[in-house]
């Protein structure tokens, strides 16, 4: 992974790791090292995946490029949805602020092997500044030490994801583990 390829190439792939719980974690790190619009990342939920989780492999993927997989043909309805709004959602809005779009760090760099601390990876270009935000095994509510007075939640509308902005820092409630969303802030 180095610009004497990417010179030459379009994409890079940020990795072959099947553990979804992991990749955002790799995604902040790789994001440090290739440019948004070249770093592609596999976005496969399982077969038997939920909503939940179907959401959270499309939160990881939707900040670069989204290199689609898995057997989508045996989702059930509600992770098929979860799929398919992903999918308009960063075709709509972020396909085309990602190549002017710069990535931040609100948490740092992130640690794959700690899965209580929240992963937090930011864009932010002319147009809009978006956070992701995933929850692997910590606590239910995440802080991200930010204003915002026009935060909205981007995606996914409908799984009991909470955001409020008060006391300098966002604020965002996940209602189960393994969940990650997308703020407009």
């Amino acid at each position: 992974m180095d610009y004497a390829m990417l010179s030459r190439l379009q994409v890079q792939s940020m990795t072959d790791q099947e553990d979804y719980l992991k990749l955002p974690a790799i995604l902040v790190g790789a994001s440090a090292a290739v440019l948004p619009e070249q770093l592609a990342i596999w976005s496969y939920p399982l077969a038997n995946a939920d909503a939940d989780q179907a959401s959270f492999n499309m939160v990881t993927a939707m900040m670069c490029r989204i290199h689609q997989s898995g057997r989508l043909d045996l989702l059930s309805p509600e992770a098929s949805a979860q799929v398919a709004n992903g999918i308009r959602i960063y075709k709509e809005i972020l396909r085309k602020r990602i190549p002017a779009a710069v990535p931040f760090y609100p948490f740092g760099t992130s640690d794959v092997t700690n899965r209580e601390i929240p992963v937090v990876l930011g864009m932010r270009s002319a147009e809009q500044t978006l956070l992701a935000v995933w929850r692997i095994d910590g606590p239910a509510i995440v802080r991200v030490p930010m204003v915002s007075p026009n935060a909205e939640l981007v995606y996914p509308a409908n799984l009991g994801i909470n955001i409020a902005s008060a006391n300098g820092a966002l604020t965002i409630g996940f209602p189960r583990p393994h969940m990650a969303c997308l703020v407009s802030v």
